[in-house]
């Protein structure tokens, strides 16, 4: 298998929203067969969308949030 080598931690969780520290779903689109990763806050509208897999979309979950903390750091 071609798995990149990031350590996507325990991804039977997902993780928190980087704008508003809600918990984000991932969820497989049904429109287009991949997956989706969405925050859960009923206020606020980050998404992402087009992943492979669940587990390609927790990794650039994790990977936007850590960009977007470093942004105020």
């Amino acid at each position: 298998m071609n798995r990149p080598s990031v350590d996507a931690g325990d991804l039977r969780w997902g993780w928190a929203c980087p704008r508003c520290e809600t918990d984000a779903s991932v969820a497989r689109d049904p429109g287009t067969g991949t997956f989706r990763w969405e925050c859960d806050a009923d206020d606020c509208d980050t998404v992402g969308f087009g992943f492979t897999s669940r587990r390609q979309a927790r990794l650039a979950l994790k990977e936007y949030r850590e960009q977007y903390q470093n942004i105020y750091r």
